[in-house]
C-alpha cells in the first residue's frame, strides 16, 4: 500500500460528487439497505463520465476484490465505531462524543486509502484516449452493473440513483 496515490483523479472527483445535492443521501441509503460500498459505485460511475469506460462484471469482480478485505476489517469497523459512539454520546457517555471526530476522520481516511486501491485498478490510458462510449451510457451502465450485484438476491427493485448519475456527468463536464 505504499505506492498508492492518495491524490488521484478519482479521490478529487468523488469528493465533488458526493458534495452535490441528494448524492449523500442516495448513497447512505443504498448503503443501508444493500450493504453496497459506496467507493465501488463512485469508481464506477468515474470510469463512465471521466474515462467513458463500461465495466463488465470481471472489471467489477476486480475492483470488489482489490478493496474486499480493507473495507471488511478496515472501513466497516471504523463506521460501525462511529456510529456507536455518537449513539452513545446521545445517551449515557456524552464524553464518547469527545472520540468521534478523530474516529470519523479515521473513517475517512480509510474511505480514501480503498480508492487509492480501486484507482490503482483502473487501465492506465489517460481519461480521452480510453473510452468510445458516450459518458451518459457509460455511467447508468457502471451504475446498475454495480447495484445489480449488490441486490441480486434482492425482492424489492433498487431505484436508480439519479443524483449520483447526474453528480458524476455534471462533475466531468466541468473539467
Amino acid at each position: 500500500m505504499s505506492n498508492l496515490d492518495l491524490d488521484n483523479a478519482f479521490w478529487r472527483f468523488s469528493l465533488k460528487v458526493y458534495a452535490a445535492p441528494g448524492v449523500e443521501a442516495e448513497c447512505l441509503a443504498l448503503q443501508q439497505a444493500y450493504d453496497i460500498d459506496v467507493n465501488v459505485l463512485l469508481f464506477g460511475a468515474w470510469l463512465g463520465a471521466e474515462r467513458r469506460e463500461r465495466l463488465d462484471a470481471t472489471g467489477l469482480d476486480r475492483a470488489r476484490s482489490a478493496v474486499c478485505a480493507w473495507q471488511e476489517t478496515v472501513v466497516k469497523p471504523l463506521r460501525s465505531a462511529r456510529r456507536a459512539i455518537k449513539a452513545a454520546a446521545g445517551s449515557a457517555e456524552p464524553a464518547a462524543g469527545l472520540l468521534r471526530p478523530a474516529v470519523a476522520r479515521a473513517e475517512i481516511d480509510a474511505e480514501r486509502i480503498e480508492q487509492a486501491l480501486l484507482f490503482a485498478q483502473a487501465p492506465a490510458a489517460s481519461p480521452t484516449a480510453s473510452g468510445s462510449c458516450q459518458p451518459s451510457h457509460a455511467v447508468r451502465d457502471n451504475i446498475g452493473l454495480i447495484l445489480g450485484s449488490y441486490s441480486a438476491g434482492s425482492t424489492e427493485r433498487t431505484a436508480f440513483p439519479q443524483a449520483i448519475a447526474a453528480a458524476a456527468l455534471a462533475v466531468a463536464a466541468q473539467r
